[in-house]
């Protein structure tokens, strides 16, 4: 094992079912990070072959330039069934763990919200386990290929055990965050990100109407990021929830909002 095993390959891992999940979950917390030097990776579990519009290439292509938008230091793609996300399954636990092991980070977080669609309901589980699973050494999955964002790092080799200090989800309307981002300063670019996936968010020509590109959505999304600003105090927010709590030897340097 190499020294710098024990040491995190980056800060915060960003799990989503689909490309465009982590922006609408936490694409101004991923960009606010970048900006302050952290170093952020996303893997989306599918390739969204259901999705109604697009097909799977065309939304990796779109994921590839909101990632340069957000500063992200790399992003990967695995190839779990889309629709069927399912925390049981020892394979797909396994294909989650690796990537953790791979990258290493200290924080994982889940998007977007867990509601509605059964992929988004099923991933916070699915990296629960796998968070608890990348610690045990005696347990070690095959790993499969993925694919990477060429504009991003490689990939590093797996360790054989590593330790997230805390696993988060976004917090659902209408309930009690943990945590909140002020991500004021990176809302821009979150709206940038999202633009990027023409192919899900705008009505085009030839493509069906669904949910997400009515032209209300990205409305919802910035009312919500509104919505958790005003309860921290700032203009935009992103929350999280969590199962842990911080643990202090100090007051923190950044500010308590209440």
């Amino acid at each position: 094992m190499n020294l710098n095993d024990n040491a995190p390959a980056c800060d915060l891992l960003v799990i989503s079912p689909h490309t465009d999940d982590a922006e609408i979950g936490l694409g101004g917390t991923i960009r606010l990070l970048a900006d302050r030097g952290r170093t952020v990776w996303a893997v989306d579990l599918t390739r969204g072959e259901l999705g109604t519009n697009a097909t799977a290439d065309e939304r990796w292509e779109e994921a590839g330039r909101a990632s340069a938008v957000l500063g992200l230091a790399g992003r990967a793609q695995l190839d779990l069934p889309d629709g069927f996300i399912d925390p049981t399954d020892k394979e797909q636990v396994g294909r989650v763990a690796e990537m953790i092991r791979r990258l290493r980070p200290r924080w994982v977080a889940t998007a977007p919200d867990p509601v509605r669609h059964p992929d988004h309901k099923q991933t916070p589980k699915l990296a629960e386990r796998a968070v608890f699973l990348s610690r045990l050494q005696a347990w070690q999955p095959n790993g499969a290929a993925v694919r990477l964002w060429e504009g991003g790092q490689p990939l590093p080799e797996p360790v054989p055990r590593w330790q997230v200090e805390t696993l988060l989800g976004v917090c659902p309307d209408h309930t009690t965050p943990d945590l909140v981002f002020d991500v004021t300063a990176g809302w821009a670019a979150k709206e940038e990100a999202l633009a990027c996936y023409a192919s899900q968010f705008a009505r085009q020509e030839g493509r069906q109407a669904t949910m997400i590109n009515a032209p209300d959505f990205l409305e919802k999304i910035e009312r919500r990021g509104r919505t958790w600003g005003r309860l921290a105090g700032v203009t935009y927010g992103e929350a999280l929830r969590t199962t842990s709590f911080p643990v202090f030897d100090d007051l923190p340097d950044t500010r308590w909002s209440s």
